[in-house]
Parts: C-alpha cells; structure tokens; sequence
C-alpha cells in the first residue's frame, strides 16, 4: 500500500455497485428538483429535504447516533487498481470527534504497518516499510481537513444545521428496474454541494457524492454504502465502496465497531522516535 492508498482510507471521512447508480448522480447535478416536482415551491423543498435527512438520522438510531463521542472500527481495507481489487489489508481506525483520528494498517511488527495520525491542522504518519516516521505537511492536514467538511456522518449528525448550509429535496431518481431514491442536496457553500440518495423504505443512505476541484478540474467522489448492522445501537453500513470519477478505488469491510469507548490520548501523540512506536 502506497501514500495515495493511505489518504484514500482517510478518505472515508473523505473516505466510503447498485447498477446504474453512478449515472443516477450524475443526472442529479443537471436536473433541477422544479422541473420533476413543478408544483413545489422552494420552501416545500427545504422543508420536504430537512424532513428526509432527519428520517435518515432516526433511521440510523436516533438520539444514538447523534451523540457518540468516539468510534473504533476494525475491517478490511481493499485497495483497487484501475477498478480491480487488490489484497486486502487490516485496519483500525479511531475517531474523537470533532477533528481527531489515527488510522492504522497490518498487524504485528512494525514493518508490516502504516498509522496516520491527524489533530485538527497537526498529523504524522509512519512508513513500516521504510520505518520511517514524520510530520505531515501542510498539504496533508489541509486535505484531512477539507475531507471532515464531506465526511457523511458529520454531515448527517448536524453539519446540514450550520449557518449558511441550505437543504432541498432534489427529486426522486431510480436507482435500478422498479427501485427509486429520494434524493437530497446539501449546500455547504455556494461551491460545495453534497448529494445523498435516500432509500424510500428504510430510509438509510444509498449513497453520497460530490464533487471538488483536483488537479486537472473537477473531481466527482461517489460512497456506496450497502448491508446496514447495527453496533452499539446505530446503524451503519457494513460495506463502504469508494469512487473517483466512476471508477472504484477502494472498498471498507467492517468488521467491528465500537461507541464511546474510552480512548487515550497517548495514540495521537507523536512518538520521539521509530523505536517508541507501539
């Protein structure tokens, strides 16, 4: 697993194959909720959107969901390569929220494992390859910074409440023969916007996309999330599939998580040497 794979798990906080799905979202985008639903004004969007996305967090575990503080997820982290799967790898990952996580891959010796560890605009990670251990750069906690902006959970547990994010039903879209989404957009700013496909019956997330500028434009980043398990009294996707511009990057296969569970700070401090890394 290289760097890139690395910022990819991190990306499931950036990070997270119904046929057809990713032509749905990208419809999304260029058919306005007025010309599907005429007789709706503006506000009946709004509000129609602000009711969806709180059946979502009822759907989810209600007040449950809403208040864990800390989450530990082990799985499997599958890497893909031009859209084919390679060998998956093993993870823990460790969230205190708001801003802090550290991500391990492999087991073991220490040569057999990555960590990246991220503090709000601080982070550090370790190569076990090259057993070496540094500081991110700037770049690095910017990105892990601006991914917590599209992070579906934050989002989800209230970031659609922050001053200046608007909400609007955006339609319904079929997902597949006979099935149909609703779907709700979410305006973070003016040039940030967040599409989730809602199912009609359980009312869980189908998926998330958006799009941000990359290097050579517009990037689109699809999450797929499939087989809903309930741990620790909330709902979440046992399978998380990742996409860039249509093509699979990486897929999340949970295995365990946990809520609230006490966690040390000791993790997220950056050891004094490769030696000290535990």
């Amino acid at each position: 697993m290289n760097d890139g794979d690395v910022k990819t798990m991190i990306g499931f906080r950036e990070i997270m194959l119904r046929k057809g799905l990713g032509g749905v979202l990208l419809a999304l985008f260029a058919v306005p909720a007025a010309a599907q639903f005429p007789e709706m004004s503006a506000a009946e969007r709004e509000a129609e959107g602000i009711k969806l996305l709180r059946a979502v967090v009822d759907a989810r575990g209600g007040d449950r969901y809403l208040n864990f503080k800390t989450l530990v997820a082990t799985g499997q982290y599958t890497p893909f390569d031009r859209g084919i799967s390679t060998i998956p790898i093993s993870f823990e990952d460790t969230i205190v929220y708001p801003d802090r996580e550290r991500v391990e891959f492999g087991r073991g010796k220490k040569k057999d494992r990555r960590i990246q560890v991220n503090t709000g605009d601080t982070g550090w990670s370790y190569n076990g390859d090259a057993e070496v251990l540094k500081d991110q750069t700037p770049d690095q906690t910017r990105e892990f910074l601006e991914n917590l902006e599209f992070d579906p959970d934050r989002i989800l547990r209230g970031g659609w409440q922050s001053e200046g994010v608007r909400v609007r039903f955006a339609g319904r879209e079929e997902t597949r023969p006979g099935e149909r989404a609703d779907v709700v957009e979410v305006e973070l700013t003016p040039e940030r916007k967040v599409v989730f496909a809602i199912d009609r019956f359980t009312r869980l997330p189908i998926s998330m996309m958006y799009e941000k500028p990359g290097e050579k434009g517009l990037v689109r980043h699809e999450y797929r999330f499939f087989q809903y398990v309930v741990y620790d009294g909330v709902k979440f996707p046992n399978i998380v599939d990742y996409f860039r511009d249509g093509v699979q990057v990486s897929r999340i296969n949970y295995q365990g998580i946990k809520l609230n569970v006490q966690v040390s700070e000791a993790i997220f401090a950056k050891p004094a040497n490769v030696k000290a890394i535990k």
